[in-house]
């Protein structure tokens, strides 16, 4: 588990709110139909990022709404981000975990969420990826509370986008106000032991990390 150096508790948690946006050269197509083929007719995999929709007993349960990507689409996108982080970051600072598909049919909606745990600090990011854009579907948005204030911000989704964020930034998809399926591809990364190393020394707070942690 990664400690958080000394000196960085005398700095503010979340003054700051950050994003970045990037375009993914894939073949959204294909990938769209994997994940939809992946709830229709899912396969055992290597992953297992989440379970399949009918080993969910509670259709209320969050994890109802996803579905675990056949192996060739994990890796597919898997490599793409993990692109994107290199370029950030460099090689071998982060690696993906979990990766999974998200389908919201119309009406239904993405709560509040985040995907840190309160129990386990975890150094990382979370992305969710737009294999196409619906009309009126729900765009991401992000919420965080800074001395009491509530901040909102909505992004605008389109077809091959990308988001990253702290894995600690709470977010949610209004209501699917449309008349097909929304689907993206949400995931992961986590800081190796090199990343972890570069952060406990970083005193400046130079690494790029810290824009997305809002500790500058």
């Amino acid at each position: 588990m990664f400690v958080y150096p000394y000196w960085l508790f005398f700095y503010p948690v979340y003054l700051l709110y950050y994003h970045s946006e990037h375009d993914l050269d894939l073949d959204h197509e294909t990938i769209l139909q994997e994940v939809i083929d992946s709830r229709k007719k899912p396969q055992p995999s290597k992953h297992n990022s989440r379970p399949h929709q009918h080993e969910v007993p509670d259709e209320h349960h969050t994890f109802y709404e996803d579905t675990n990507l056949y192996d060739k689409t994990y890796d597919t996108v898997s490599k793409a981000v993990s692109n994107v982080i290199d370029g950030i970051f460099g090689k071998e600072m982060m690696y993906a975990d979990e990766i999974w598909g998200h389908i919201i049919p119309p009406g239904e909606q993405t709560m509040v969420h985040n995907h840190g745990d309160i129990f386990n600090v975890e150094i990382g990011l979370s992305w969710v990826y737009y294999p196409h854009a619906v009309e009126k579907a729900g765009d991401l948005c992000f919420v965080s509370n800074i001395n009491g204030k509530e901040y909102f911000y909505k992004t605008t989704h389109t077809k091959a986008k990308l988001f990253m964020f702290s894995n600690y930034i709470y977010h949610f998809t209004p209501r699917n106000a449309s008349k097909i399926d929304r689907v993206s591809i949400s995931g992961n990364h986590f800081a190796e032991n090199k990343l972890r190393n570069i952060l406990a020394d970083d005193v400046r707070c130079e690494n790029p990390y810290w824009k997305y942690s809002g500790r500058m």
